[in-house]
């Protein structure tokens, strides 16, 4: 009998320590010491890429060096830009968090694609930067544009009409403008006034310009 419960008893520490040998692995790997930063990711690249050792440069023609931040790693393309031509080529890579280049993509654009556009260091590619929602007040900027709006009116599409996307430091957002605040602010006050009588509230906001 306590040759049984000895057995047990050392099956029992065995399968502890070899659970907390796994969590103590699994943790290792995902500590923030394991992390990478930009520059890092940025000289990683560098080190293993001499011609690319000169990005950025602010002479002609200029060059720029762009980043995304995930959770795995990090994405940064090494843009050669050009006068007239938003972007000449690109080369992109993707620097894992055990530093570690796991990817290399190249982009080189027609002449037919360089409009007003927003470059993404993980797709490698560019996309243009407008209105993406074709209805309400919360503005949504990117390239994914609606194929077909509904015909339905709602609250607030009036206001659309001054709304305006740009690309700002490498990404597509929203840009503030007199116009457009004061339309959607006129339309919040309609909201709140109508007290959900749905007449009241189309009146109102017929008069917000």
């Amino acid at each position: 009998m306590k040759c049984k419960l000895l057995i047990l008893v050392t099956i029992l520490i065995t399968l502890f320590c070899l659970g907390i040998g796994y969590w103590y692995f699994k943790g290792s790997k995902i500590s923030p010491s394991e992390t990478i930063s930009e520059s890092d990711a940025i000289e990683i690249i560098k080190s293993q890429f001499p011609e690319l050792k000169e990005y950025p440069s602010d002479k002609l023609p200029p060059k720029s060096i762009r980043t995304e931040k995930t959770g795995d790693g990090w994405y940064a393309a090494f843009v050669q830009e050009g006068s007239g031509r938003p972007i000449i080529s690109a080369k992109c890579f993707f620097v894992d968090r055990q530093k570690n280049i796991i990817s290399m993509r190249s982009y080189n654009p027609t002449i037919e694609e360089d409009s007003p556009s927003v470059f993404s260091p993980e797709t490698c590619s560019q996309g243009v930067c407008s209105l993406e929602n074709c209805h309400g007040l919360n503005i949504r900027c990117g390239s994914n544009l609606s194929d077909v709006c509904t015909e339905i009116y709602e609250v607030g599409d009036r206001c659309l009409q001054y709304a305006k996307c740009s690309v700002q430091k490498g990404k597509c957002r929203q840009v503030e403008n007199p116009q457009f605040t004061q339309c959607k602010l006129c339309v919040q006050k309609c909201i709140d006034f109508s007290d959900n009588d749905t007449e009241k509230l189309f009146e109102c906001e017929s008069k917000c310009n």
